[in-house]
């Protein structure tokens, strides 16, 4: 079945989110945004995150992780197998009226710096690098983000010290992505 419909049937979805990330000499990290395809049913032109995808039904994560990022961003098997597995989100949503009920096994995959993603089987219209300041930006003053990526983004700020509990709202903000 189609993940987009298992929210018609009130059926828990399953997906891989893989955070693209760089890491130049300085120490200084871009994370790789997809832009979703116009064409797509779901959220079409939304930024996304380097690679995501429904998990199949008796599909082990790590193969799906292997799969997706070869068919969206045409990442290698051998550089894919280097994505760490770094937790999981779940959440409930309003989708279109039903309820979206979905658990997302989420992937950090650090890539060499001079690698670039490129897509190639027409869900994705192209891939850039934000920089930290801009995507934190982005995410916290428009809504060009696929909601459920936004909240994975927001976990990999956290884990890579971006966001800090000096923040405000810093406690109810990493509450809110650990239920």
């Amino acid at each position: 079945m189609e993940r987009a419909a298992a929210s018609l049937l009130g059926i828990r979805a399953y997906g891989v989110h893989i955070n693209g990330y760089t890491t130049a000499p300085d120490g200084t990290q871009q994370l790789w945004v997809a832009k979703r395809s116009k064409l797509k049913p779901t959220f079409p032109g939304k930024l996304d995150h380097l690679v995501a995808g429904g998990l199949p039904a008796g599909i082990p994560p790590m193969e799906c992780v292997i799969k997706e990022c070869g068919e969206e961003a045409s990442i290698p098997p051998e550089l894919a197998r280097m994505s760490r597995p770094v937790g999981i989100i779940t959440y409930n949503a309003n989708y279109q009226g039903c309820c979206k009920r979905d658990v997302l096994f989420c992937y950090d995959l650090e890539l060499p710096v001079d690698f670039e993603p490129v897509p190639d089987d027409g869900e994705v219209e192209c891939f850039e690098r934000y920089d930290v300041d801009r995507l934190m930006r982005c995410i916290s003053n428009t809504e060009e983000f696929k909601t459920n990526c936004a909240v994975v983004i927001i976990d990999w700020l956290v884990r890579h010290g971006y966001l800090s509990p000096e923040e405000p709202g810093y406690a109810p903000l990493v509450k809110s992505i650990r239920q």
